[in-house]
């Protein structure tokens, strides 16, 4: 068995067909309830094995693979929504989620067709992908580097790798090849050599899920498993952008959170609630617009697209992370420093949010 490809001591999986957007999405709610981690430090329903089981059976893993591969390739924008809802329920599954979909793009974008055929139709089934964040001496670095080794290479050093990662079927490494080029290795996640540090997948009191150490002792590393050589382009690609988009909906979800949780607080401040509702609202409508422009990179050729969707998509992780922050503190801002047409405007829309929030589900429509 090569550094590519995937580990065959595993039962084979079979997957369920997601066939729409609408359905990733409601998939992606059902699965984020399993992973839910109680508020006051009950354990989440099942092992974190089960869980894994049923996300890999889920369909969600193959939802972004291209249709010319019998995937349904949703659109980035529902891709992030599918980040977002899981986000609000479960760290670790919105960790796990980005991290596939982000590798899956990176597949798409440079791997071979080989890579992609294996790739692709391992996700439709249930496959899955991690992603490893190098380390050096306890700090983050870009790469690891890889050593000549006759025809082949040497890989050492140390990593941080999406949650659970050992569970995970291919592990996404950046490197750096001789000459300082970088390169992104696809390493099958049960090879020689790869030491997982952890001996745990469950979640932390509080929900939050660690990264998995993993160690990297002379990995012997084929040529099938280079993904793509980069050059300084890549800095600016769609793979890049789409990791940012996911990032923002992240935090777009845990904003989502922490709107229920004020609109329940019955002493809640209505213009505070309008102003932050507005605040979210802001970053969930720019989370949209970087969906679309990544979508117009992948099939655009000109250098302008790739240039647009970074560009939104930066622009949509800062507006996501400022909601989030300011929903996680909800710090009462006062009406001193609002015109009294707009205060009068964000009271109405904070009293309607929360207006919404407790009317019972037969009272809508």
């Amino acid at each position: 068995m090569g550094t590519f490809s995937s580990a065959l001591d595993r039962p084979a999986r079979t997957a369920a067909v997601i066939g729409t957007e609408d359905e990733a999405i409601t998939v992606a709610g059902t699965v984020a309830e399993v992973f839910s981690f109680p508020a006051e430090g009950g354990a989440a329903a099942g092992t974190a094995e089960a869980r894994l089981d049923l996300l890999s059976r889920s369909g969600l893993f193959g939802i972004s693979v291209p249709t010319e591969h019998g995937g349904i390739d949703v659109s980035n924008t529902v891709l992030a929504e599918v980040c977002t809802v899981a986000a609000s329920r479960s760290a670790a599954l919105a960790d796990v989620l980005a991290a596939h979909f982000g590798a899956v793009e990176e597949v798409r974008s440079h791997g071979s067709e080989s890579q992609q055929g294996t790739v692709f139709s391992a996700a439709l089934a249930g496959g899955r992908l991690a992603r490893a964040s190098a380390r050096r001496n306890g700090e983050s670095v870009d790469a690891l580097p890889l050593v000549a080794s006759g025809l082949a290479w040497r890989l050492g050093g140390e990593a941080l790798c999406t949650p659970c990662a050992r569970h995970a079927d291919w592990l996404l490494v950046p490197a750096h090849l001789d000459g300082g080029r970088s390169a992104g290795l696809l390493l099958a996640t049960r090879i020689d050599g790869l030491h997982y540090i952890a001996n745990s997948c469950e979640p932390a009191k509080g929900g939050v899920q660690p990264a998995e150490h993993v160690l990297f002792k002379d990995v012997a590393i084929d040529g099938d498993a280079l993904l793509h050589s980069a050059g300084e382009t890549a800095l600016h690609g769609v793979a890049r952008s789409l990791d940012l988009l996911l990032e923002a909906a992240r935090r777009i979800g845990i904003a989502r959170e922490a709107m229920r949780h004020l609109l329940d607080d019955d002493a809640g401040d209505p213009i505070e609630t309008g102003r932050l509702a507005a605040r979210l609202a802001a970053a969930e409508a720019m989370a949209g617009e970087a969906g679309r422009a990544i979508d117009a990179a992948q099939i655009g050729l000109a250098g302008q697209h790739r240039t647009n969707a970074f560009l939104a998509a930066a622009a949509a992780l800062a507006a996501a992370e400022d909601a989030a922050n300011a929903l996680r503190q909800a710090a009462p801002e006062g009406e001193a420093s609002l015109s009294p047409h707009l205060a009068a405007i964000l009271r109405e829309s904070g009293r309607l949010r929360r207006d919404e929030h407790r009317r019972p589900p037969e009272e809508e429509g």
